[in-house]
This record gives structure tokens, sequence and C-alpha cells, in this order.
């Protein structure tokens, strides 16, 4: 797992900097941000199609609701990978926030990813934020 996300992050951002903190961030900050960012991103899907849509029956069915967990999605995805750095006294600087900045570009990845395979299991939202691929 750690050379997974290592990779994932590596292959767009280029090796960690300050070089003194690239194991650090091999071993400890990209496994953990990354695993965080899966977990999140599928946390809020679930919530948006299963709780709020199935459950509760809300009606928070419309794209521009969808729109506001994606960017909500977003936000907590910027956040995780600073408190991570942070957290493991690494020094941030602008390499700390190009990192924040590609795991929002993978939160949004991901969060459209997991709308596209979770959204039949909802009631109300089913055709959020497109009817492709469903037949109904």
């Amino acid at each position: 797992m750690q050379q997974f996300f290592s990779g994932l992050y590596e292959i767009v951002l280029g090796r960690p900097i300050p070089a003194n903190f690239t194991n650090d961030y091999r071993e400890v900050v990209f496994p953990n941000t990354g695993l965080m960012l899966f977990i999140i991103s599928l946390a809020m899907v679930v919530v948006y199609y299963y709780v709020l849509n199935r459950m509760m029956s809300t009606g928070l069915y419309k794209t521009q609701h969808w729109v506001m967990f994606l960017i909500l999605n977003a936000i907590i995805a910027f956040i995780i990978p600073i408190t991570q750095v942070t957290g493991n006294e690494i020094e941030t600087h602008a390499y700390t926030y190009m990192f924040a900045f590609v795991n929002v570009v993978y939160s949004l990845i991901l969060f459209f990813v997991f709308s596209i395979l979770l959204k039949r299991g909802s009631v109300q939202a089913w055709t959020t934020p497109m009817k492709w691929p469903n037949k109904r």
C-alpha cells in the first residue's frame, strides 16, 4: 500500500521536498493521506446516496446538491495532507500545498467514480449527477 500511494502522488509531484523528509512522506504521509482520501470520498458518496436520499428521503437529489457534496469532499481532501504533514513535524512549503491540490484532484475523480458506481441504490438521486448509465 505504501508503494501504491507513494507512486500515485510522486508520479504527479515528483520526489518529496525537502529531501530529508522523503522517507517520512513515502512511509507515513502518502499512505495515510491516500487511505483517508479513499475512505472519506466513499463515505461522502454513501451518505449522499444511501443516507440522505434513501433512508431519510431528504430530497437532496438535484445536481447542485451533489456538487455541494463534491465541494465539501474537495475541501476535506485539501485539509488532510496539510494536517498529515504538520502532524508529522515536516516543514510546510510549496510542495505541501501542491500535494494538497493533487489530493483535491484525486478526490474529485474518486467522488465521481464512486457516484457512478453507487448511485443505482439511491431511491431519489439515481439520476444525479447524470442519468447515464442507468436504464430506468
